[in-house]
């Protein structure tokens, strides 16, 4: 019984990750250790969503709406707003967060275009 409970929990062990991660542990934690690294972890993600969507590997959750922050902190509102759509339609239980992230992307891209008239 003992040897069957720890073969079982080695395969449990050795299953292969339901989502591609890519390197997202380590870019996170370079980035929480100098925030001026933000340029290094948004490729890092960008690198990470397109393996993901070239190769049909299931992307994991929030690193859409993550990159997408990353781009709003940026001033791209344009590119988070995607970001944040393609978050809401791969993850539906994330509506009413990146609806609410929308439209604060939506509110600065509007600020930006009146500054940028001024």
């Amino acid at each position: 019984m003992l040897a069957l409970s720890v073969s079982l929990l080695l395969t449990a062990c050795a299953a292969p990750a339901k989502y591609n991660w890519g390197n997202y542990e380590g870019s996170l934690y370079s980035y929480y250790k100098d925030t001026s690294k933000s340029a290094e972890h948004a490729a890092e993600l960008q690198r990470t969503i397109a393996d993901s969507e070239a190769t049909g590997k299931p992307i994991a959750p929030g690193l859409y709406a993550e990159y997408g922050f990353l781009m709003l902190q940026e001033g791209k509102s344009k590119d988070a707003i995607s970001q944040f759509e393609k978050e809401k339609a791969k993850w539906p239980e994330s509506t009413y967060l990146m609806d609410n992230l929308i439209r604060i992307a939506s509110n600065s891209a509007t600020q930006q275009s009146a500054a940028r008239k001024e």
